[in-house]
């Protein structure tokens, strides 16, 4: 039988191809977006035609595109714009974070709330309380997170307006920080207790952007995703509306592919068909997206032993977190509601005490409404223990892990040495056999693929503090989770994540090989080129 004529082949190339550990090919056939031929230069040679092109890698190394499952995209706008929500996760000192807010209020209309995302109170040297947020400005309403997405700080005129004073109890699942010895809040607001800040009155909002503009900050951010060497993701927890943004990015044929977590706050319309599934090569949408627990970064998320920290409020060591607002019996009706209704679980959860609630309940809805391959998710799956990893090999849930040690790996030493152990355990489960995978959860940590994979195999801070060494997965290891794995958590393995015939030929070339360089150095690696479906979607000009 004649072999196929390829659109495209790339040859002399050093191909990782994830089928067996230290597979390596030379050169690749692709026709129609979908890989023909993975093989030798030699062997790739029968599938050139007259109208085939051909590229000459020059030894440059090719892996399957990296699938980042669980991120927060949102649309960039510039600075000046009203729209624009400021980036804090660079910012320095309390100095620097307050010039930036004041000059960001200087091209704002009075009265207009000012937003920013991601910052890190070991940089700016504490917590940016009211107290900071007014040297801003005492004339906007100003509403910043923390790097976690689980703290919110605010400025007296917003706390104000908002109603939050000495007599405001803490909801459930949440908490204000009070200034010592006082029951005033000092502008921090944790979990569910941010949520209040949007009861605020009398403040303006900023308006919202013409559906162009938005469709267009969201082709920028895509547009660096895809220069970082991802060519999937996972959006975790969007509402209704916004399948209807990637519904249309998909219709123009932009080049990536999208797997839609709905919130479980839309559980009722899932459940009587109002929201429907969807699954084409580009948009996905059967997973929906539950919270049961807190922050890690944070120091929200709820534990079965105290934190190794003093608690402020007592002077001891018995702070054990904040627990989750369900309870063991609503998380059970939760989940069983959404297999029932044949959709896939997604649970943000850290917490050792937590998980063990979110691995009953997901045991509830399994025996209540059996399914035969559920790969029921749990996202960041932080604190373990071996009897957690246990039920969840047991269970065939997969954990997407965490993997933000460079960045924010100086928080988690308040968890102690004993459970840093198991942290994130990447090692542990690979041993065990479980399928896992990674993610950036963006903007709580970047998502350039070479970042996030140096992270995972490093497991060190920016300061050269390594957390739990006993978890670090060489760098092939890393890289089928961030790709294999990915694709086998939302059904896809057996079109992607893999370099073999058969799969789409969703692709990335690097500048150097990550599991030959020295592994500290992994993170300098470029992305040269970012295929997707065997379309180029990315092209690094300086390189």
């Amino acid at each position: 039988m004649p072999v196929q004529k390829a659109d495209l082949v790339f040859f002399r190339g050093n191909i990782i191809t994830l089928e067996k550990e230290g597979e390596r090919a030379e050169a690749i056939a692709i026709l129609d977006g979908t890989i023909i031929g993975v093989g030798t230069n030699e062997e790739i040679q029968s599938y050139i035609g007259p109208k085939t092109r051909i590229f000459d890698l020059k030894g440059k190394t090719m892996v399957p595109g990296f699938n980042d499952v669980h991120m927060h995209p949102n649309p960039i706008y510039s600075f000046e714009s009203v729209y624009s929500v400021l980036e804090l996760d660079t910012v320095s000192s309390m100095k620097n974070l307050i010039q930036l807010l004041k000059k960001k209020a200087a091209i704002m209309p009075k009265g207009m709330l000012i937003r920013g995302v991601g910052y890190n109170e070991t940089k700016l040297g504490g917590q940016p309380t009211r107290d900071f947020l007014d040297k801003a400005s005492t004339e906007h309403p100003i509403q910043i997170s923390h790097v976690s997405g689980h703290l919110s700080a605010a400025n007296s005129y917003l706390m104000d307006r908002a109603g939050i004073n000495e007599k405001t109890i803490d909801p459930a699942g949440g908490a204000f920080e009070r200034y010592p010895g006082s029951q005033k809040p000092d502008g921090i607001c944790k979990e569910s207790a941010a949520g209040y800040l949007r009861r605020a009155k009398d403040i303006q909002y900023p308006p919202k952007p013409s559906h162009e503009e938005e469709m267009e900050g969201y082709r920028i951010f895509f547009r660096q995703v895809l220069a970082g060497g991802i060519t999937s993701i996972g959006d975790a927890g969007i509402s209704p509306e916004k399948v209807k943004i990637y519904q249309e990015l998909s219709q123009e044929k932009f080049p990536l592919r999208f797997n839609l977590m709905i919130s479980s706050s839309y559980v009722d319309q899932i459940v009587n068909g109002s929201i429907p599934k969807l699954e084409t090569d580009y948009l996905r949408v059967a997973t929906v997206k539950c919270f049961h627990g807190n922050s890690l970064s944070g120091k929200t998320c709820w534990l079965y032993e105290p934190y190794d920290m003093v608690n402020p409020k007592t002077g001891k060591k018995d702070y054990y977190g904040i627990p989750p607002a369900r309870s063991q019996g609503s998380l059970d009706t939760l989940f069983q509601k959404i297999q029932k209704a044949g959709w896939q679980i997604a649970v943000h959860s850290n917490g050792d005490r937590e998980i063990d609630m979110v691995i009953k309940a997901m045991e509830y809805a399994q025996k209540e409404s059996p399914k035969e391959d559920p790969r029921n998710r749990i996202e960041h799956c932080s604190i373990t223990n071996q009897d957690i990893l246990n039920h969840i090999k047991a269970d065939k849930i997969i954990p997407v892990f965490h993997n933000y040690q460079y960045e924010l790996g100086e928080k988690l030493l308040v968890y102690g040495p004993k459970r840093l152990e198991m942290i994130h355990p990447t090692k542990t489960a690979l041993d065990m056999g479980i399928v896992f995978a990674l993610h950036s959860d963006a903007p709580i940590s970047p998502f350039p693929a070479m970042l996030r994979l140096c992270s995972t195999v490093n497991r060190k801070t920016k300061e050269g503090v390594v957390i739990s060494p006993n978890q670090r997965i060489t760098a092939e290891q890393a890289i089928k989770a961030f790709t294999y794995g990915g694709a086998y958590t939302s059904f896809e393995e057996t079109k992607k994540g893999r370099i073999k015939p058969g799969m789409w030929a969703d692709l990335v070339i690097l500048d150097a090989d990550p599991t030959k360089v020295d592994p500290d150095k992994i993170r300098n690696i470029q992305v040269l080129t970012t295929l997707v479906g065997g379309q180029m979607a990315y092209k690094n000009e300086n390189n």
